[in-house]
Formats: C-alpha cells, structure tokens, sequence
C-alpha cells in the first residue's frame, strides 16, 4: 500500500491507548491503519492487524523496518491527533524521514556510557521517536539496521531505551532529515518539567539553555527594553 499509519502495542494498558489514538486519528483523517499487537483485537478504527511476540519494551526497534506502506507514520500508543495529518506525508516527497526534536537535546546520561551518542555535538540533538514519518528506501533499511545494532549493543546500559540507539543511527546514516515543528509532537507538562530539573544538574547545565539571542535591541540598555514589549524576550 501507498500510505498509512501504523502503531505498535502489546499489554492491555498500551492496546487501550492505540484504540483511543486511532479514533482521534479516524475522526480527523481518511487514513489506512495497522497495528502490529501480540493480541486478538476488534476495532472500526483499525484497518489491519499484524500479529508479533515482542520481546522487550521497545518492540518499535525490531518491527518498524515490516511497516506495510511505502509512505509511514508511526505513533507511539501515548498520543492523541487533534487535526488532519493527512499533508503529512508530502514532506516523503523530499525527504527520507522527519520526526520532532526531544527535549532532551543531548542527555550526560548517556554520553558518560556511551561514546558514539558522546561524540555527537550539542546542536545534533534527539529526535524524539514516537511520532516518525519515514519512506522505504535502501537508504532507510540501513538506518535501522543501526538503529537495531546500536539498541542491542546498548540495550541492558540503557535499560531498554530506545532514543540514544536513534540518535546515534540518524548521525551515523546518509538519510535526509526533516525536523517536524513542535505542535507535531506537543510533550506533557510534566516531562517539560522533567527536562527542567535535569538542567539543574552540573552535567546537564547547558540543557534547553539559549545558544544565540535574535532579536532588535539587544546592544540596548536592558533595563529599558524589558519595559517595551516589542523587544521582550520570550520566557525559556
């Protein structure tokens, strides 16, 4: 098939989850959906059902690379769409693949473990990997095969996680890359907060700290321009 959505869930709390996106998806969008699920499941708002035997949290790593479509959008089980994502797509017309930056930028957790996500600068910061648009490609079977080797290299010092193995495959890969605006992939106050405390941290004092200031009016006195709404900067 062309073009569609396709979610990955095992676990009775995660399949509920799919079923309330996929509604929120079918009443915006005229969209074909798969859902890749280990178990037996009836819903209008799923078109097609492929059948897995997950074997960590993270099944997304092994069974993205088996997606149906030409074109892909993938969602994490935790998401609600709000408007048409139909135009979506178009974006694979001129790129491999697009996906939201995480918060978490550039995390001294794993850069202290890991030395290929540590060699990566700053301003290459995680993709967030729950809301992904991707096209088939040789080029795209190479990315996950290094996101899936860098996963199971990593994956008992990182607990399962999946975003330092993704990080690491985009900067290792010969993909181009689309960086989805923010109201694509809109996070909870409280992993906001989350990324907040952490900047507290000695390691991570430089996280979602300003790089460059771009505004008029910065050569000025300060105290007289934080009176003038014009040249007010915005709240970080």
């Amino acid at each position: 098939m062309k073009k569609g959505v396709v979610y990955i869930a095992f676990g009775d709390r995660y399949v509920k989850e799919v079923l309330f996106s996929a509604a929120t998806l079918k009443a915006v969008s005229d969209v074909h959906v798969t859902l890749f699920t280990d178990s037996e499941i009836s819903s209008s708002n799923i078109d097609s059902i492929i059948k897995i035997d997950p074997v960590h949290k993270r099944p997304k790593v092994d069974h993205l690379p088996r997606t149906p479509y030409d074109l892909t959008l993938y969602l994490d089980s935790d998401t609600k769409i709000e408007r048409d994502v139909a135009d979506m797509f178009s974006l694979l017309d001129r790129f491999d693949l697009a996906a939201a930056h995480d918060h978490c930028r550039k995390s001294s957790r794993w850069s202290s473990v890991i030395p290929e996500y540590d060699a990566i600068p700053y301003c290459f910061p995680e993709y967030n990997s729950g809301v992904m648009l991707f096209r088939k490609s040789a080029k795209l079977d190479h990315f996950f095969r290094l996101w899936q080797d860098n996963f199971y290299r990593y994956r008992e010092t990182t607990n399962g996680q999946d975003q330092a193995s993704f990080r690491i495959a985009l900067w290792e890969s010969e993909l181009q890359v689309h960086t989805l605006p923010f109201e694509y992939n809109v996070r909870n106050l409280y992993f906001r907060k989350k990324m907040a405390a952490r900047s507290k941290m000695p390691a991570d004092e430089g996280l979602l700290k300003p790089r460059i200031l771009h505004w008029h009016g910065l050569n000025r006195n300060k105290l007289f321009d934080s009176f003038n709404s014009k040249y007010r900067a915005m709240p970080y």
